[in-house]
């Protein structure tokens, strides 16, 4: 039942944007010839056109033999996001560290206005959703594992060693609880929440303060609704959606994320109620995968102070995201909940 109300917010909201689609669909094939550089070729025309959750409008664009995806921002928020992701990819792509990486990830074509709004085109990367294989226990594992093993390359390919410094731990634990904390102050009974804030900023700093670690770049939203996979292997053919990603962060972000949502998209549970068990029982039992392995991924970093660090960087990014900001069920389910059990 979890999953079942966003999906029905997002079936209402498609059909409450029928016009937006319908224009989207007609003037796509046209948009994907002028970035081309090439008179619209017979034959170009519009697969579907579908709204994400961060209000962009994605159409799909099939060529003679290419496939294409333009995508129109409808928000502020939605425009930045395609932004950062394009200059995120053009760093990515240009690396020579991750060439091997190239065919997994997109390739912007080129940008422009229509209709006073803008658009991105990329070309479409092969695969489907792979949201939808988590579902199917003969993929799932198969799934895990080469998602794990492209995530990796990028950890690997783009590593260093990293004193915990000052810098560091503002940027990790200092400026994201503030932010906790304002948002706290507004909470009625807001005295034990607050006391949680300065009990995990004392923990995360003794766990974290004088070490050495390895930071990587990170996609930062690195879960299986932004991977694409192939059939009927279950092998990763393309990840997208890099808006969150960063440099100097810590990998763990991406392979916690991953196994989290692996988690919500099988159970139904709620981030908070996955993190809440992580802190009681252990990553190990909480995400269903061998403590070494869970062990495996945090550098040496304790498991618990390293759910802590994951959740803060995920609640920091979203919490004044469009739609879950103002939405009393996000915040009590993810912020809340957590924070009455630290």
């Amino acid at each position: 039942m979890a999953l079942a109300l966003p999906v029905l917010r997002d079936r209402a909201a498609g059909w409450r944007r029928r016009r937006e689609r319908a224009w989207a669909a007609a003037i796509a094939p046209r948009l994907v010839a002028e970035v081309a550089g090439a008179p619209p070729v017979g034959g170009r025309r519009a697969e579907r056109a579908v709204f994400t959750s961060t209000a962009v409008l994605v159409v799909t664009v099939t060529g003679p033999g290419r496939r294409y995806v333009v995508k129109v921002p409808w928000t502020a928020e939605g425009e930045a996001g395609l932004r950062r992701q394009a200059r995120v990819l053009t760093t990515l792509r240009a690396d020579p560290r991750l060439s091997h990486l190239r065919p997994v990830l997109p390739r912007c074509l080129g940008q422009g206005e229509a209709d006073g709004r803008r658009y991105w085109v990329e070309e479409a990367l092969p695969g489907t959703p792979a949201d939808n294989a988590m579902l199917r226990r003969t993929r799932r594992s198969a799934l895990l594992r080469s998602a794990t093993r492209v995530i990796r390359d990028l950890h690997h390919g783009t590593g260093e060693p990293t004193p915990v410094d000052d810098a560091a731990i503002e940027a990790w634990v200092g400026a994201p609880l503030r932010r906790l904390a304002a948002f706290a102050a507004t909470r009625p009974g807001h005295r034990p929440l607050l006391d949680a804030v300065r009990r995990t900023r004392r923990e995360l700093v003794a766990a974290l303060a004088g070490r050495t670690v390895r930071t990587s770049w990170i996609h930062g939203d690195f879960w299986p609704g932004n991977l694409l996979a192939g059939r009927p292997r279950a092998d990763v053919t393309g990840v997208v959606d890099w808006d969150r990603a960063g440099a100097r962060e810590l990998p763990l972000h991406d392979l916690l994320h991953l196994h989290v949502f692996a988690r919500r998209l099988t159970r139904g549970d709620e981030l908070g109620d996955v993190v809440v068990h992580a802190l009681r029982r252990g990553l190990g039992e909480a995400l269903a995968v061998p403590d070494a392995e869970a062990a495996g991924w945090l550098d040496g970093i304790p498991p618990r102070s390293a759910v802590l660090l994951y959740w803060l960087r995920h609640i920091q990014l979203f919490i004044d995201s469009e739609g879950d900001h103002d939405s009393p069920r996000w915040l009590r389910g993810n912020v809340e909940r957590v924070l009455v059990n630290i």
